[in-house]
Formats: C-alpha cells, sequence, structure tokens
C-alpha cells in the first residue's frame, strides 16, 4: 500500500501543478485579450504590407535604373576614339612617337658594360678573399 500511496502523491503533484500552469496561461491570455485591440492590429499589419509594398516598387524601379545605366552597349571604336582624345588632351602622342621611331642597329651600351673582363674579375676574387680572411 505504501507504493500505491506514493505513486498517488506524485500523481497529485504533477496534476497540482499543470492546474497551476494552466490557470496562469488562462490568465495571461485574458489579459491579453483585455489590452489587444483586433482594429488596431489589422490596421498595424495592413500599413506593414503597403510598406512592404512600396518598398519592393522602389527596390525594382532602383534595379531596373541600375541595370540600365550599367549596360549600356559602347562599340570598340567609340572605345578607341575616346582613349585617343584623351590621351591627346593629356599631350600623349604615343601613335605618332612609335611610328616616326628607328629600330635600334647596335646593342645598348649599358648592356656591353655588364659584362666584367677577366681582369676585373680576379680582382673581384682577391677582394673578397681578403674580406673573408
Amino acid at each position: 500500500m505504501a507504493e500505491i500511496s506514493a505513486e498517488q502523491i506524485k500523481v497529485n503533484n504533477a496534476m497540482t501543478r499543470m492546474t497551476g500552469m494552466m490557470a496562469s496561461a488562462n490568465r495571461t491570455k485574458t489579459m491579453a485579450q483585455r489590452t489587444i485591440a483586433p482594429d488596431k492590429t489589422l490596421q498595424t499589419m495592413e500599413r506593414y504590407n503597403e510598406l512592404n509594398e512600396e518598398y519592393a516598387v522602389s527596390s525594382s524601379i532602383l534595379q531596373d535604373a541600375m541595370t540600365d545605366s550599367t549596360n549600356v552597349a559602347v562599340s570598340d571604336d567609340a572605345v578607341q576614339e575616346l582613349m585617343a582624345r584623351l590621351a591627346d588632351a593629356a599631350g600623349v602622342q604615343l601613335d605618332r612617337e612609335l611610328n616616326a621611331a628607328v629600330p635600334a642597329s647596335r646593342e645598348p651600351a649599358a648592356a656591353r658594360t655588364l659584362e666584367a673582363t677577366v681582369e676585373e674579375e680576379d680582382a673581384l676574387q682577391e677582394r673578397l678573399r681578403a674580406l673573408r680572411a
């Protein structure tokens, strides 16, 4: 019998707690119903939907405008002409200078002087040995 009464006590305690929670939930719902005005809630939701639609339209217009302004097709000739005008405005006359340039007939002097002679190489090797010692 002691086991049955312990189980009954547990069940009774659980039922009491459940009843208390249900009563608390009912009180909360009742208070919410008193303070919530359905007409105000409806107006708020309608305004929210209107703003959402306005935002969608504005966003669509902006996106279309950006797409139109960035997708302008320009021919290669027009680009080349514009580049030439900009270069002329900056004082660059690269085409004329390249056409007037004469190709070099021999190796530049700087490249010839980079190669060290045998005597210079020996002198450098001696100095390196002296520094290491």
